[in-house]
């Protein structure tokens, strides 16, 4: 699988926003689909969507990458993870906690820890149930 097909796919997704078309959003799944079995191209994926997290999208695409981020992301995705568990939006957060939620990691869970201390107030109770779930 080419990085450089992947890498334009996910940043098509950058742009996403509610009620827009989701073709970016199904050729990025096929892309994940195609790269079971396939560790590198997992790895570029996971990259390129936790990349998309940090840069200046909106709450939809931030949304969509942590669905996708659930399905294939690792330790590897969570720095870009845990700054969103910082977000005054809930919404961000709870997308968030969503991604990290099939991670059966220390990592995560110390993640998780830290963020619980810096979260906006508002922002503190899907951190919480998540943190709860887990234990």
């Amino acid at each position: 699988m080419d990085r450089e097909r992947i890498r334009q796919a996910v940043r098509a997704i950058g742009s996403y926003d509610f009620g827009e078309s989701t073709t970016p959003l199904f050729e990025v799944d096929a892309l994940i689909n195609a790269s079971h079995g396939e560790p590198q191209a997992r790895a570029w994926l996971e990259e390129e969507l936790g990349e998309l997290l940090t840069a200046d999208a909106g709450l939809a695409a931030k949304q969509e990458v942590c669905r996708r981020l659930w399905r294939i992301g690792t330790d590897a995705s969570l720095e870009q993870l845990a700054q969103l568990l910082a977000d005054n939006d809930p919404n961000v957060v709870a997308a968030a906690c969503y991604a990290i939620g099939r991670r059966p990691s220390q990592r995560a869970d110390a993640v998780l820890q830290a963020a619980l201390g810096t979260a906006p107030v508002a922002c503190r109770a899907a951190i919480e149930h998540l943190i709860e779930e887990r234990g």
